[in-house]
């Protein structure tokens, strides 16, 4: 047996604790210095991530920045929704073997290029079970071409979402000021907190009302969290309350290119800017798509 394969399982079983019962794929590339993947998630539905998320790959794209924008929330997916794109086929017809990865890749405004998720029915573990190592050589090539990978795993914490999680680079959990969502946020952390080698955590406050509102709602978040769980939350920031983003939505654009000096679109394009400014050489650690596919496969293989 390769020295190559030993090393792969010795990753493998140190970031999930997995049972190696049979040879794992090819051992994972290391991801591009520069490339930066953040998985967004929330404890709850209705907080505006996947507007948020769509929003941000935006601002990141007028600076510049290569933007591959993925939509994992199964079932629920939006984003191609919300920027007015029409699909001839999604991820779901990816992972199930339907469709090529260029076939599912689109354009969206400002150069970023936005894979969307699956409609329907379909699940995480269903639309995965059938090719996962066809599809992580061509979504680790498309990693290689991006200064951020974002990637919108929708709200609560399934298998699914929890694995997306153990591949990333960091975890942005977002809430809103309601005492329901912070509570569900702070839910969200203690079970990613028991994540194998667990990913930066990081939180916004989306919908305030004001900078001081999310300011203590961040506060309190990370105090909690760091206090009772013994984990870490930093802040990535805030996007205000805008009666614009409605209005975005209805016309199935993204509010910072309808309504570019929207409260919205200021707070969203801070962020964008923290992100940039925060940029630096990551540790090295396997392709994001490649740890994901090699850790579905490995437990495929269990099963």
């Amino acid at each position: 047996m390769s020295d190559q394969a030993d090393g792969l399982r010795e990753l493998v079983r140190a970031q999930s604790g997995t049972a190696i019962l049979a040879e794992p794929p090819e051992c994972p590339r290391e991801a591009p210095a520069h490339t930066r993947s953040l998985v967004f998630t929330s404890g709850k539905g209705g907080v505006g991530t996947s507007n948020l998320v769509l929003n941000l790959a935006l601002a990141l794209g007028e600076h510049g920045q290569r933007v591959v924008l993925v939509d994992a929330d199964f079932g629920l997916a939006n984003i191609d929704l919300l920027c007015g794109l029409t699909p001839a086929c999604d991820l779901g017809d990816v992972l199930s073997g339907d469709a090529t990865l260029a076939d599912a890749i689109v354009a969206g405004p400002s150069g970023v290029r936005i894979v969307p998720g699956a409609h329907g029915m379909r699940t995480l573990a269903e639309v995965l079970c059938e090719g996962p190592a066809r599809l992580a050589a061509e979504l680790s090539a498309l990693e290689d071409e991006a200064d951020f990978l974002l990637v919108d795993a929708g709200s609560g914490l399934s298998p699914g979402i929890a694995t997306l999680a153990a591949a990333a680079g960091e975890v942005v959990l977002v809430t809103t000021p309601e005492p329901t969502s912070v509570a569900d946020a702070h839910a969200a952390i203690q079970r990613l907190r028991r994540l194998p080698g667990p990913p930066r955590l990081r939180a916004v406050v989306n919908q305030a009302a004001s900078a001081d509102e999310a300011a203590d709602v961040l506060a309190r978040l990370s105090a909690s969290s760091r206090q009772f769980l013994g984990t870490v939350v930093t802040s990535l920031g805030h996007v205000r309350a805008d009666s614009h983003v409605a209005q975005a939505v209805r016309l199935r654009r993204p509010f910072v290119s309808a309504y570019p000096g929207a409260l919205a679109s200021r707070g969203v394009r801070r962020l964008a800017q923290a992100l940039i400014d925060e940029r630096r050489p990551q540790s090295r650690r396997p392709g994001f798509f490649h740890a994901l596919a090699t850790r579905w496969a490995l437990r495929r293989v269990a099963s």
